[in-house]
């Protein structure tokens, strides 16, 4: 898959190409339905198959970056470009969220953005799409500037779960609570992360279970606090692993910390990427009053996990 960041690096290519539209945050079951008739309307009419998003949030320019205008990134762009790749997209544009872009009305950006820039001939989106100057522009249009401008639309269907539309901010919402199970349903997958490993305080290690420590991305979405059976991915090869998000509250920790002990394993990840794939919570975080007591809790942990993590195959990416 090629990435591209710089509309400069497109303007001379004449290839004509099938655009999906989206924020994609996620690349749940409802993006990969959408992604699978891209894929096949391109190979009808002979186009690259392509997606289009931001490399930033709108929030990120907007009056503010709290959650409710910038909700946090299910899959952040390393992830992003991880997963459209395995699903078969041949080039994704990741285009920066200016005010100049902002600022472009719905026929400026379908031909400046859509014709001049992508040589878009079919356009793929959901039907709740929105586009253009303070998103005033919707399907309905972008079906005439389409007829205007020489480009096909089709509109995806919604993928419904016990009849309710999957969506990222419902995903979005189980993961925030913990709800593993459900935010790895909608999402087709396991929830997962991809994240450089960071040198800790070497807690684990003194009691005999070492930790990888997540180096997080901003605005990074990560589950409710707890411990999760996870399993871990690193040089291609997968292990069991006990997963603690949160403060340590043993150690009267202040920061929100991400940190595996992968089980019957005694790597060196320092400064290594893994990619880390979340099943369930097996408790919420617990403050003992010593180490023996903490430690005998891991030992149960890990017990609990590899009894969970036994039968399931890995879903790695």
């Amino acid at each position: 898959m090629r990435v591209i960041e710089d509309y400069h690096q497109v303007l001379n290519d004449l290839n004509p190409k099938g655009v999906a539209l989206g924020n994609f945050d996620g690349i749940h079951r409802g993006h990969q339905s959408l992604l699978k008739i891209l894929k096949k309307e391109c190979a009808k009419r002979n186009l690259l198959p392509s997606v289009y998003t931001f490399q930033n949030h709108p929030g990120t320019i907007l009056k503010s970056c709290n959650r409710s205008v910038y909700p946090y990134k299910i899959t952040p762009i390393n992830l992003k470009e991880k997963i459209m790749d395995k699903l078969g997209v041949d080039l994704l544009f990741l285009d920066k969220f200016t005010q100049d872009l902002m600022h472009l009305s719905p026929s400026e950006f379908a031909k400046k953005i859509l014709v001049d820039q992508l040589k878009a001939k079919l356009i793929v989106v959901g039907e709740d799409f929105r586009f253009g100057y303070q998103a005033s522009g919707d399907v309905s249009l972008l079906n005439r500037l389409g007829e205007i401008l020489g480009f096909h639309v089709i509109i995806a269907p919604p993928v419904l779960e016990k009849d309710v539309k999957i969506s990222s901010s419902l995903i979005r919402n189980s993961i925030e609570k913990g709800d593993i199970e459900t935010a790895n349903r909608l999402l087709g997958r396991p929830f997962m992360m991809l994240n450089q490993v960071e040198k800790g305080f070497g807690r684990g290690k003194k009691m005999g279970f070492p930790t990888a420590n997540l180096v997080l991305e901003p605005y990074q979405l990560i589950p409710a606090e707890g411990v999760y059976a996870t399993q871990v991915q690193v040089d291609n090869k997968v292990y069991m692993g006990a997963t603690s998000v949160g403060k340590n509250p043993t150690f009267n920790a202040n920061e929100v910390t991400i940190e595996t002990y992968i089980i019957d394993s005694n790597l060196m990840l320092y400064e290594k990427s893994i990619e880390l794939y979340f099943y369930t919570k097996i408790r919420n975080q617990i403050s003992y009053d010593n180490i023996d007591a903490l430690k005998k809790q891991i030992i149960e942990d890990v017990h609990s996990i590899k009894h969970y993590l036994q039968n399931k195959s890995p879903m790695i990416l």
